[in-house]
Formats: structure tokens, C-alpha cells, sequence
């Protein structure tokens, strides 16, 4: 089977689609959850990952990166064997892991979107401090080309979040 990747830019709906895939039986992961860490720039070491926002000063993010394990996704792609496995989630280090997937899939929303959702969610505080919703805003014009340029599946992630998981099972 295969290790399938479903990310975008914070706001996009990836959390959203991993309850989804675990609602209809499939085994998914949250990449935010045993898969990612802070680290830090200087030392390479792991970070402790700050409570909130308040903690992720812009001094703060400048010596730290939010990466995602390239050895844990090998773990998980033991896993795919007999069945498809979904890691939903996002961090810088994309380049370095990205090859690790068979397919990736990049959820695509607009500004508007984007802010709306990160305003309003209860889920996670990441974006509504004004240096990450700067950072963000700076970022979403180009991920849809980024996705592009590695042949990932875009989908319009506006829709309902189970049209949006429909259209993923349907291309596995």
C-alpha cells in the first residue's frame, strides 16, 4: 500500500481530515503529534514546544524550527505494507522528507480562508499571534506552486471536509 502525506499551510483543514480518516477507519497520524518537534537552530537539539503562542516570541521562533521526523515517517512507512497510512501535517524540513511519501496531497485555501479558520479555531493558538499571521500571510500566496512543483495532488480545501476526504480515498 502506500504512505500518504496530506499537508498545507496552517488553516488549510489537515487536522480536519485526520478526524475524518480516523472516523472512517483508515489509520492516520497527526504530524504535529510524536512526529514533529521544536528544535533548536544553534544545537540541533530537540526544543521544549512552548504552551502558546505567548512563549513563540518572533525572538524565540528565530532560534527555533518546527521539523518533522524523517526517521519516524520511515517507522510509518514499515507500516503501509497491507494498508494505507496518513500523516496529516506540515514543517519546514518538507524538502528533506517529502520523497519519503508515495503520494502527497496539499490542501489549497485562500487568504480570507486561511485567516478565518486561524481566528476562530479553539484547536491550536499557532497563527494568531501577529508575527506568525505575518509569516503565514507571506507563505500562502506561494504553496499552491510549492505543491505543484513536487506533483502533489492539490485540492481545493474550501469545500466540506468530507468532499475533501472523498477526493483523497478516491485517488489511493
Amino acid at each position: 500500500m502506500s504512505l500518504i502525506y496530506v499537508t498545507g499551510i496552517a488553516g488549510a483543514g489537515k487536522s480536519e481530515v485526520y478526524k475524518e480518516l480516523k472516523k472512517r477507519g483508515y489509520e492516520a497520524h497527526e504530524g504535529d503529534d510524536n512526529l514533529s518537534n521544536f528544535y533548536n537552530n544553534e544545537t540541533g537539539e530537540i526544543a521544549e514546544r512552548p504552551e502558546s503562542t505567548l512563549n513563540r516570541t518572533k525572538e524565540w521562533r528565530k532560534h527555533h524550527t518546527w521539523k518533522m521526523s524523517k526517521e519516524k515517517l520511515l517507522e510509518l512507512k514499515a507500516m503501509t505494507e497491507t494498508k494505507p497510512v496518513f500523516v496529516c501535517g506540515v514543517a519546514s524540513n518538507e524538502d528533506e522528507y517529502i520523497d519519503v511519501f508515495d503520494k502527497v496531497f496539499a490542501l489549497d485555501i485562500d487568504t480570507e480562508t486561511m485567516k478565518h479558520r486561524i481566528n476562530t479555531r479553539t484547536s491550536g493558538d499557532f497563527g494568531k499571534s501577529t508575527h506568525e499571521m505575518k509569516t503565514l500571510l507571506e507563505w500562502q500566496p506561494t504553496t499552491a506552486d510549492y505543491y505543484k512543483k513536487v506533483n502533489a495532488h492539490v485540492i481545493d480545501a474550501t469545500k466540506p471536509v468530507s468532499s475533501v476526504v472523498d477526493e483523497i480515498v478516491s485517488s489511493i
